[in-house]
């Protein structure tokens, strides 16, 4: 991921992928479950797994996934800019943006 990003703005994207692509991601990036890409992710950017996986809670209510996330509170004001920045790009866009190395592999 670029370093403009910082630690905590790598997490929210990060969270925000797994979150938009679900097992799609998973499958792309060789994961068999989240929590192995919680810890891989969360480790190789220098966050906690367990920030990863909040953040992906954030997202859930937005997309057609099957978790429910955290649906009885509005998100937070600077999730939903990264939302609004960055949830329309495709699943390749968004992979190159964040896993350069995984993409087309």
């Amino acid at each position: 991921m670029k370093n403009a990003f910082s630690t905590r703005d790598k997490s929210i994207l990060v969270g925000l992928y797994l979150s938009k692509f679900d097992e799609e991601a998973l499958s792309a990036l060789g994961f068999r479950g989240f929590n192995e890409a919680f810890n891989t992710l969360g480790y190789s950017i220098g966050s906690k797994p367990a920030s990863i996986k909040n953040y992906r809670d954030e997202f859930d209510p937005l997309f057609p996934n099957q978790r429910k996330g955290w649906h009885k509170r509005p998100i937070r004001d600077y999730c939903k800019k990264f939302y609004d920045d960055f949830s329309k790009l495709t699943f390749g866009s968004f992979t190159e943006l964040i896993f350069p190395r995984f993409y087309g592999h």
